[in-house]
């Protein structure tokens, strides 16, 4: 248990360090691209962690997803991708109450819909 409590914590702190980097619009068609793969990643390491019982590294991803998704623009950046982006804020919040079951259905919706977003993205 000291282990995966270990880990968890050194899972939250690479994440929360790749969230010090910033927020940056991609500005091409494959900076779009990149930004979805990258937002698409990071839900599903949120929902694998959640999964998992590792709750802080859950909430760092969640965060993550939600950085890297504000860089998508165009057409990926409709409703299905603000809906996205709320479903993950919310299962942030079901995790820090310990509302895991919540948390991950929430999460697996934002896996759904960035998949679907991925993949109409050229």
């Amino acid at each position: 248990m000291k282990i995966q409590n270990t880990l968890s914590k050194i899972a939250t702190l690479l994440v929360a360090g790749s969230l010090s980097f910033g927020v940056i619009a991609a500005e091409d068609a494959h900076g779009v691209k990149l930004a979805t793969e990258e937002a698409l990643k990071a839900s599903q390491q949120a929902l694998e962690q959640a999964k998992a019982g590792q709750k802080e590294a859950a909430i760092a991803s969640s965060k993550l997803y939600r950085q890297k998704a504000k860089e998508i623009t165009g057409h990926g950046a409709g409703i299905s991708l603000q809906k996205a982006m709320g479903s993950a804020k919310n299962a942030a919040t079901d995790l820090e109450a310990g509302d895991t079951a919540a948390a991950i259905e929430k999460l697996t919706d934002v896996v759904t819909r960035m998949t679907e977003i991925n993949n109409e993205t050229k």
